[in-house]
This record gives structure tokens, C-alpha cells and sequence, in this order.
């Protein structure tokens, strides 16, 4: 047959293919369009509970499903029998990973329960004893959920928590009403959202079964369909209501609510496999059997390729393991690399085809051809090509030993480049295999999210990214690469995920945008804050969060005007938690005029994005109507949002609203709940406020010791208000000795803190002593510092400190104003504002030098 009959042959069959191949890339495009953002979720597994009955399964259930959905490209956040403060860190933790992702999924395993219409997640040290329980001991989910739409583009909700109802009480606060459990005992339905699914191990109001082996028939199922590649997430879910159903013998009907718009995939198709379309080897004349140097396939997931011999050449026998190969025949993809030619007999010039379908598990085909030309001189030229091929392994070894060992990754700033070098010129044709990757944070190269077995093109390399998960900067992450097809040694390159130093420095207590646990106020250096912020902003000019954290090491410098700029910028930008803060100033009036107005239509956009601080200052606005019309209701519920995230605040302010029943009926024993919860978290509010309620027995019978050791310890932690408290016992002798000097250490800790009322009793103590120069100078201080730090609208409206100050003679006070003003500089005296009189006067220099010795602001 001629020469270039084959050639037209070849030309036409190439063309068939190339057609092939753009009409299955562009359908790949269709069905995978939008699936390869970033994936989060929440698993919470709780099996073993301290007094409800323990669940044998959910513990084994998530870290089965948790490994599943890490294999389909989610970043997992995973907590296991979980108890209320664990599940609120968890919970948190989650949430500061939501931001812009693409999708975000809840899967929870365990006990649940249905109050009022609404389901609540149930920790493992749970009692739900009495009427009290529910809003301080569970977590509702309607709370994680809005936050979730709010931050991804689909939401995906699979409950496993139908189990019976083992719980005492039956009826549970839930803000002003006591609601009733759900009669049913299963959990209430839950209506979707455009872009979200809910989904529930049995039908709403049911109860699901836990099963006799290790999963619950809903885990087991669940975790074997989404396994299944190129499934559609509606169809899997069919397919799992199909598999409990016969694994209970109908007892147990799945059931689940979607309003999707789009298409999703747990795991979905790759690309069809990549195979070089057409190849040209060349054999030697009259060689009984030669190795064919035909490049394989490969697929960029890993997966496991089958070849499908369609056409085999004419003359000369092909070969695979010593044995003829037949049309038609099915091989592993690598076998190709193993195919021999016998061209015994065949003249030099023959060119023969192999024509191949390459198919991988999602049913998805590409099409080869490989021409061999017999060839008097191709003995020469396989040669040449054994020869290259040693030059390049030689290159990729020395390249993959040559890689970097440690690449540091910024957490919460996207995706970090990894700087890895170009892989050199003879070995760009080599692939590289994923062999082991880390659980935590994404790989990419370039827009493709990279899982384990993956292969990577040589160009691949240099475009790998990492982003690390938000809590990993203390979990060294490994990514091991290894050549695809060749022997070499593998390389691993370790990612240390760390904090920037502006989040170190400065970053905010519960802030949802956040990466960290943050700092207080007062625990800011300015001096480290301010310059690792700039530097932040510069590096990073897209991420808000650095702008708001700049703002308040600003704050802390006391430059409050340019941080109310910043904040502002911050807030512009889109950062959350930067909308109470900008509020919080109009409050206080800090560089700008008091303005609870203007503050409360600031931070309702706040609320409204679940920020913690957020919903404790609107909500606490609404109750009170201050600087807006009141709405008691509302600003209770908004208040119990913001305590079921841990703000401690709002547990104190609850506290105080139940315990003495401000605008609701008293509920004592409700108010003690929630100071309860915040001395769990270790608030220092909580323990001066329940010490209070122990030092004059309210609601509960009166425990002085108690009271002692909790206002002891609340003032070794900052607080302002519990020195005094230990002053007067002190001073008065209740539950100690009557101890003078004790009184006095505690009350002038408690006014340096900036108690009004520490200050005034530590100046009418100085009054009542003997009547001497000395301590009635004393008492001008204290009285001019608590006149200073007095809060009107929420301390003494009558202002006493102020009228003991001007029952004290001139000498006191002039004796006074010399101590206050050894403690300030020329210039700081030059810029206190002009006085109407002497009183007036040590009122400011009693305030500029309180603010000189950085009091903490923050605690009030």
C-alpha cells in the first residue's frame, strides 16, 4: 500500500478524534461549571453523654463521613462528643471558614431536639433537666445555618439527630415563652433557602434508628453513596433513602428538602483522561521484539485508566506480556508503556496503526493513535531516545531532591503561592503524582483544587498553592510528590501554616472573620500592633480584617481620630466585626459627638450578620430603647443569638434582666444560669455578679466564703468593680475580719481601675479618718477621680463624688492638685482645658492622669 495512503488514513482518523475530544471538553465544562470553589464543613459527632443516654454510633459516624468529605475536596472542621464550650469553639472555628466559599455543609450526628418550631444541636454534658436548660446547654441551628447563607453560594444540611426523646423536662424557655418539646420527639422540618438542602436521617417529627453494627444506617449509607463518583447529590440522596429503608426494614425513611439551583457533585468527573492524540514510534527492521516507546495516558484525578485496543496494525505482531494481543483487547492503561512489536518480515517503511479508546471510571473516553514505522535505522534512534530518557529522569531526580523542604503559608489571606522552581526543560514531559497531601487547607495549581492521587503536568508545579485552614498554625501539613511513571525517589515539601503578625498582635475577640482567638483591648502593644499591621495592609491590601485590626492598635495608641477612620475603611470594605466597633465610638462619643442614634443604625447591619458583639449592642439597644424604639422582644432574642455564639456580655446582661426582672418577670434561678455560663468561660463578670448574688444570698442561700473567692478572683482578672466589692467587706467586716488596711488596697485597686464607687468610698474613707492634711488631700484625689470616671446615665446620677469634692477645704484641695500634677509633663498640662474653678480643675487633672496610666478600657 502506498506511503501516503496511510498518511491520508492517519490525517482522517485524527480528525475524527480532535472531534471527539472538543465536543467532550465542552460537555465537561457544562456539567462541572462552579465546582471547584472552596468547600467547608462542620461534623459533629456526639456519642458519649454524661447523664442523657449515650449514642453508640455518632462518634464512629462523622470520622467515617469527615474522611469522606475530605475526599471530596471540603476542608473539615470535625469536633467529637463535644460539650457545650467545645461545641461553641468548634462551632466558631467553622464559621471563621465560611467566607466566600462555594459551598458549606453540616453534617451532625447525635442527640437533638425540637423547642418552639426550632432544632437545637445537644452537647454531651446536656442535662435539659429543667425549663432553663436549652438556651445554655444546647446550640440552635438555625443560628450556624443563617450564617452559613449568608457566607457560601450552596448549604447543605444532613441531620443524623432524629433519635428519641430522652429528655425530663418538657417545656424549655425560649426568649419571653416557656415552648413545649416537640410532640413528636423528632426534629422539627426546616423549610430551604434558594441554593441550600436539608436533609434528615428519617421524616421530620420521626426517629431515626442508631442500627446494630458501627454506623447508623443513614452514616453508612451516606458515606457509600457520596463516595460514588459523578453522582449527582439529589440522586445520592435517593439512593441512600433506598439503602435505609431496606437496612430497617421500613422503619426509617429518609427525608430531605432542597431548592439547589445548580447541579452538585461530592465527587465530580475530572476531565476526560489525557492521551497524546497521535504518536509516531519507530521500530527496527526484522527485530523479533521491540519495547514501543508509546507515552501513557493519564487522568489528572489518578484514577485508574482502561485501554481498548480498536485497531491494530496490518503487519507485524503486537505483543503484551509475551503474548499476542487481539483487537479489541482490554488493558490497563500502563500496559501501553509494555506493548511489543515484532517486525519480523516487515519491509522497511511499513507504517502501522494502533488506534485506542482510553476510558476512565466516570464513563468519560478519549481517543489515540499511534503509527509505527519499521524503520533500517530506528535501532539508532531508540538509542537516542533510552539515552534521553536517563538524561531526563537524571534531571527530575535532581529536580525533586533540589525542591524547597519548608514553605511557609499565611493563614486567612487565600491562597499562598508555594514558589516551587520550573521543572527543567528535558523533563517537562515527565507527570507528577499526589501521593500524600494534607488533610487541612486546599492545594491548588493555578484555579483546580489538587486532591490525593492527583497528577500534575511539569507546568502544574510552579503554579501549586496552599491555602491553609484557620487553626492549623501549630500543624506542620506535608505534600509528597512522587513521579508518575518513572522510579524515582519522592519529594515531600512541608507547609507551616502561620499567623501574620498583625493577627497575632491585634486580631479581635469572636470575630467571625477572624483567624484567631484575639485580644482584649488593653492586651494590645501598640508599639507591635501598629507597625505589623501596615505591613499587613501592604502585603496583603484586599484582606479587610488587617484594616480593622490596624484600626484598633490605633485605638490602643489613643490616636482614637485616625482609627475612627480606619475602622470606617474596614467597615466599607466588608469587614464584619469593624460595624460594632464604628458604633461602639458613637457611643462613647470617641472623636466624634455622642450619637446612640446614629450607633444603633450603624451596628443593626452588624446583627443582621450574626456578628457576636453585634447582636449583644443592637439587641441590648432594643431592650432598653436606647437611641431607638424599644422592642423588648426583639432585643432579648438578639441578645440570646449573641450568648449561644459565647459572648460572655450578653450572658451577664441576661443574667442581670432575669435575676431582677428588668422589663421581663423575675426568673432568679434563669439569671443564675446565665452568670453559670459565663464563669465557665472564665468571665470575670460573671464571677463578680455571682459573688453578688452569694454575698447578699439572692435566690440562693447566702454563701460569704463563696462570695469571697469568687470577688478574689474576679479582681485578679482585670475586673473593675470586684476590688470594691472586696473593699467594703473588708472594710466592714462581713465574712473577714474587719481589716482597714485591706479596705484600702482593694478600693483604691478598684478606683485606679475606674469604679466610681471605689473611688468614692476610698475618698470618704480618707474623710472619716482623723482630720488631718494628708488624708484629707487623699480624699480630694479619690473624690475628683471618681467625679472624673462618673457615668451619669449608668452610674451616679447624683453625682456625690462631685458634692464631697466641694465639701473639702481649699488646703485639701490645693494639696491635690500639686500630687496630680507632679504626675504630668510641662506639655501635657499646657493641653488640659481651661478650668472655671478649682474643683473643675482637679476633676480634669484626676482624668488626664487616670488615662496616663492606661487604665483598660475595654472593661467597661
Amino acid at each position: 500500500m502506498p506511503k501516503f495512503h496511510h498518511i491520508r488514513r492517519l490525517c482522517a482518523y485524527l480528525l475524527t478524534i480532535a472531534a471527539i475530544l472538543l465536543s467532550t471538553a465542552t460537555a465537561y465544562a457544562a456539567i462541572t461549571e462552579g465546582e471547584n470553589g472552596r468547600r467547608v464543613a462542620l461534623v459533629i459527632g456526639n456519642s458519649v453523654y454524661k447523664t442523657l443516654p449515650s449514642l453508640p454510633n455518632p462518634a464512629n459516624d462523622v470520622e467515617e463521613v469527615a474522611t469522606t468529605l475530605r475526599a471530596a475536596g471540603f476542608d473539615v472542621t470535625i469536633g467529637v462528643n463535644v460539650d457545650r464550650i467545645g461545641l461553641e469553639d468548634t462551632v466558631r472555628r467553622f464559621l471563621r471558614s465560611t467566607s466566600n466559599a462555594e459551598a458549606g455543609l453540616i453534617y451532625y450526628s447525635g442527640h437533638g431536639i425540637q423547642v418552639g418550631g426550632q432544632n437545637f444541636l445537644v452537647p454531651v454534658d446536656a442535662t435539659l433537666e429543667t425549663p432553663y436548660d436549652v438556651e445554655t446547654q444546647t446550640m440552635p441551628l438555625d443560628l450556624i445555618l443563617n450564617h452559613l447563607k449568608q457566607n457560601s453560594r450552596v448549604q447543605l444540611i444532613f441531620l443524623d439527630a432524629c433519635r428519641n426523646n430522652p429528655f425530663n423536662a418538657q417545656k424549655f424557655w425560649m426568649a419571653e415563652k416557656l415552648e413545649p418539646v416537640g410532640a413528636t420527639r423528632g426534629l422539627a422540618r426546616i423549610d430551604s433557602d434558594l441554593g441550600s438542602l436539608i436533609a434528615f436521617s428519617t421524616e421530620p417529627g420521626q426517629v431515626a434508628l442508631d442500627g446494630t453494627g458501627a454506623l447508623s444506617p443513614y452514616s453508612e449509607s451516606f458515606i457509600k453513596r457520596a463516595s460514588e463518583p459523578n453522582k449527582e447529590i439529589r440522586q445520592v440522596l435517593t439512593d441512600v433513602r433506598r439503602d435505609v429503608i431496606a437496612m430497617t426494614n421500613g422503619k426509617q425513611v429518609p427525608w430531605e428538602n432542597s431548592s439547589l439551583m445548580d447541579s452538585f457533585y461530592f465527587i465530580p468527573a475530572p476531565p476526560p483522561p489525557s492521551v497524546e492524540a497521535m504518536q509516531q514510534v519507530s521500530v527496527p527492521e526484522g527485530a523479533a521484539a521491540t519495547k514501543l516507546t508509546i507515552a501513557p495516558p493519564h487522568d489528572e484525578t489518578g484514577s485508574a485508566l482502561l485501554v481498548t485496543l480498536n485497531q491494530l496494525p496490518q503487519t507485524g505482531k503486537l505483543s503484551f506480556d509475551g503474548k499476542p494481543v487481539e483487537q479489541g483487547a482490554k488493558m490497563p492503561a500502563a500496559a501501553l508503556t509494555a506493548l511489543t512489536y515484532d517486525s519480523s518480515g516487515v519491509n522497511a517503511g511499513t507504517v502501522g496503526l494502533i488506534g485506542y479508546t482510553v476510558s476512565d471510571p466516570y464513563g468519560q473516553a478519549t481517543q489515540g493513535v499511534v503509527a509505527i514505522t519499521v524503520s533500517a535505522d530506528a535501532g539508532a534512534k531508540l538509542a537516542q531516545l533510552e539515552q534521553q530518557k536517563q538524561v531526563r529522569l537524571a534531571d527530575a531526580d535532581a529536580y525533586l531532591k533540589a525542591l524547597p523542604r519548608d514553605v511557609d503559608t499565611t493563614i486567612g489571606v487565600g491562597p499562598v503561592e508555594a514558589g516551587l522552581p520550573d521543572v527543567p526543560a528535558s523533563a517537562t514531559e515527565m507527570t507528577f503524582k499526589v501521593a500524600a497531601l494534607p488533610d487541612k487547607g486546599t492545594l491548588r495549581a493555578g484555579d483546580r483544587v489538587i486532591g490525593l492521587g492527583h497528577v500534575l503536568e511539569a507546568a502544574d508545579i510552579p503554579a501549586l498553592s496552599y491555602e491553609p485552614g484557620i487553626g492549623t498554625e501549630t500543624q506542620p501539613l506535608a505534600l509528597t510528590l512522587q513521579a508518575a511513571n518513572d522510579d524515582l525517589p519522592p519529594a515531600t515539601i512541608t507547609f507551616k501554616p502561620t499567623l501574620d503578625a498583625c493577627d497575632t498582635a491585634a486580631a479581635a475577640p469572636l470575630d467571625l472573620q477572624g483567624v484567631t482567638a484575639g485580644k482584649l483591648p488593653n492586651e494590645i502593644d501598640p508599639d507591635e500592633a501598629l507597625p505589623a499591621c501596615t505591613d499587613a495592609i501592604k502585603a496583603y491590601p484586599k484582606v479587610a480584617r488587617f484594616v480593622y485590626q490596624l484600626g484598633r492598635a490605633q485605638l490602643a495608641n489613643r490616636d482614637t481620630k485616625t482609627a475612627f477612620a480606619t475602622i470606617k475603611k474596614a467597615m466599607d470594605a466588608g469587614h464584619v466585626r469593624a460595624i460594632e466597633q464604628l458604633a461602639s465610638l458613637y457611643i462613647v462619643g470617641a472623636s466624634v459627638p455622642a450619637n446612640p442614634a446614629k450607633a444603633n443604625e450603624i451596628v443593626q447591619a452588624g446583627a443582621k450578620k450574626n456578628d457576636p458583639y453585634a447582636l449583644y449592642a443592637y439587641g441590648k439597644s432594643l431592650f432598653y430603647g436606647r437611641g431607638i424604639k424599644a422592642d423588648t422582644q426583639q432585643g432579648l432574642k438578639l441578645m440570646l443569638q449573641s450568648a449561644d455564639l459565647g459572648h460572655t456580655f450578653a450572658m451577664n446582661e441576661l443574667g442581670y434582666i432575669f435575676l431582677n426582672g428588668v422589663n421581663v418577670p423575675a426568673d432568679p434561678e434563669r439569671g443564675i444560669r446565665f452568670y453559670e455560663a459565663g464563669l465557665e468561660r472564665n468571665d470575670i463578670y460573671s464571677m463578680n455578679n455571682l459573688a453578688l448574688v452569694y454575698r447578699f444570698g439572692k435566690a440562693v442561700p447566702q454563701d460569704l466564703n463563696k462570695a469571697l473567692e469568687l470577688f478574689t478572683k474576679a479582681a485578679e482578672g482585670g475586673q473593675p468593680y470586684a476590688p470594691t466589692n472586696l473593699g467594703r467587706m473588708y472594710r466592714d467586716g462581713i465574712g473577714v475580719v474587719a481589716d482597714k488596711s485591706a479596705a484600702i488596697k482593694w478600693l483604691e485597686m478598684g478606683a485606679e481601675r475606674g469604679d466610681y464607687w471605689g473611688a468614692l468610698d476610698r475618698a470618704r474613707l480618707a474623710k472619716d479618718e482623723v482630720a488631718d492634711p494628708e488624708s484629707t488631700a487623699i480624699a480630694a484625689r479619690y473624690f475628683a477621680l471618681a467625679t472624673a470616671v462618673n457615668m451619669p446615665r449608668t452610674g451616679d446620677p447624683k453625682n456625690q463624688a462631685l458634692a464631697g469634692l466641694k465639701s473639702l477645704p481649699t488646703a485639701a484641695k490645693k494639696k491635690a492638685e500639686a500630687s496630680f500634677v507632679a504626675e504630668l509633663s510641662a506639655q501635657e498640662q499646657k493641653a488640659l482645658p481651661k478650668s472655671k474653678s478649682l474643683d473643675d480643675r482637679l476633676v480634669k487633672l484626676a482624668k488626664a492622669t487616670w488615662v496616663k496610666r492606661n487604665p483598660r478600657y475595654d472593661l467597661f
